[in-house]
């Protein structure tokens, strides 16, 4: 029989598990939106200008331009939740998930730029490793779980949907569609 000890060590993990899972579904989805908009983005001149000039420069400079996006975040966010509290629910919603979005996108593409210059950091590459470490023993966890991996079915088979709907609706109100409907 397991002691009482044991019993909350284990309860505990398994909510942290389910929190954590619930918040790397939103995770991905966000990132998955993130990353398409940064990819047409990264296509502009001007932004692949900037980008080769950054991936030039110190590690350390470039390890600094990461505070920038926080201290920009930070007080967004809080004013977000000041405005859920007020009473203004989805204006507060928006500008959270705003900020959390924008300052998201660059942050990640900076890093996409700057990765390399920043792993010549022995504090950042020791910390970026060792927190790598802990999401992939996350998701291994997390893909244990026979729920997990409904879950994840379920959302692959959304978007599945969504994608199919999507299109069958822009083939049905093409222009070649229209001329073919007058004929």
């Amino acid at each position: 029989m397991m002691n009482l000890k044991a019993v909350t060590r284990k309860t505990s993990r398994f909510i942290f598990i389910i929190l954590a899972s619930l918040w790397i579904m939103f995770e991905e989805w966000v990132w998955d939106t993130i990353m398409a908009v940064m990819v047409k983005i990264g296509r502009l001149k001007i932004i692949n200008l900037l980008e080769n000039y950054l991936a030039r420069q110190n590690p350390y400079l470039l390890l600094s331009l990461f505070l920038f996006p926080f201290l920009i975040m930070i007080p967004a966010k809080v004013y977000g939740v000041y405005l859920v509290a007020e009473g203004k629910i989805l204006r507060g919603i928006l500008i959270f998930v705003l900020a959390k979005s924008i300052i998201t996108a660059f942050i990640a593409r900076l890093f996409f730029v700057s990765r390399d210059k920043l792993m010549q950091i022995k504090n950042f590459a020791v910390s970026y490793y060792w927190l790598k470490e802990k999401k992939d023993w996350l998701y291994g966890e997390l893909n244990k779980l026979p729920a997990w991996q409904t879950a994840r079915k379920s959302v692959a088979e959304l978007k599945r949907f969504i994608k199919n709907k999507v299109r069958t609706r822009k083939q049905s109100s093409g222009f070649v569609t229209k001329i073919r409907k007058e004929k």
